[in-house]
């Protein structure tokens, strides 16, 4: 389609029943044959700036990089799958188009995401495991823990009410093919700021704990000790940006984290800080 900002980058706009969604595509001059990579943004919604401190590793490495954007006014609440809106939909009608432009894109793709996006990847995954190849997750504020003592959306456990206990259900159908998925979840080294926009409440902080840092720590045990009830490899890796709080720029600039995120699949898992 004809690019909406008047620059020389490619969009691919999907349509659904929950909404259009809009993405920017990066195309590296000489592509190989994996995965493209979808870069998720977080509440600042700075779809912009992810594609450009991108592009980058996409011509280093011959990956398609598709970094979706979605606006404040038609999607106020993306984050996850809600009664207000269905962002999953829009994805997965957006991976559609996407397969069906790209030569490379009709299998499976790698799931970045910051913060809400990174909320909005680990639930995406969750519920379509055999759309994803692998996650990356940024710093998310609260994870959905593979926890049957807990309710959805916190864990897997039935909520309080027809919309939460279908959830649950939905979520914990795929868990099997979900826990088989490599997982690295990274967190700034001073990530620990408990502000505005990070969810707090009682049972919350206890059972995830009390920040960013603490919460994404929680969440790869929780899921490395899943994937042995299941007698599956432990397959999540939580690596540590040194140095970094909150800001995904800095992460980028200064951790070398979409470099990081391009490689991942050479790289042998392992807990790290960078």
């Amino acid at each position: 389609m004809k690019n909406p900002n008047n620059d020389t980058a490619e969009y691919i706009t999907a349509c659904s029943a929950a909404g259009r969604l809009t993405a920017r595509i990066i195309r590296p001059a000489n592509p190989v044959p994996a995965p493209p990579v979808v870069v998720l943004h977080g509440i600042s919604r700075n779809a912009g700036i992810l594609a450009q401190l991108f592009a980058p590793e996409a011509e280093r490495t011959g990956r398609t990089i598709v970094v979706p954007h979605f606006p404040e006014k038609s999607w106020p609440d993306f984050q996850r799958p809600s009664k207000a809106a269905r962002p999953d939909q829009a994805l997965l009608a957006l991976l559609d188009a996407v397969a069906a432009k790209l030569p490379d894109g009709a299998g499976t793709v790698d799931l970045f995401g910051h913060s809400g996006g990174a909320q909005l990847t680990h639930r995406f995954a969750m519920l379509y495991p055999h759309r994803v190849a692998a996650l990356h997750l940024v710093a998310a504020g609260w994870y959905c823990l593979p926890d049957d003592t807990m309710t959805y959306p916190y864990g897997l456990a039935s909520g309080t009410d027809r919309f939460s206990t279908a959830w649950a259900r939905r979520n914990a159908h795929g868990l099997r093919d979900f826990l088989g998925l490599p997982v690295c979840v990274y967190v700034g080294s001073k990530d620990v700021i408990r502000d505005p926009a990070l969810r707090t409440n009682r049972t919350l902080d206890a059972r995830q704990g009390p920040n960013r840092h603490a919460r994404a720590r929680t969440y790869v045990m929780a899921l490395n000790a899943a994937a042995e009830r299941h007698d599956l490899p432990a397959r999540a890796q939580f690596v540590e940006l040194t140095d970094c709080d909150h800001d995904v720029v800095h992460a980028l600039t200064h951790n070398h984290l979409a470099f990081r995120v391009l490689d991942a699949r050479s790289q042998a898992p392992r807990s790290q800080a960078v």
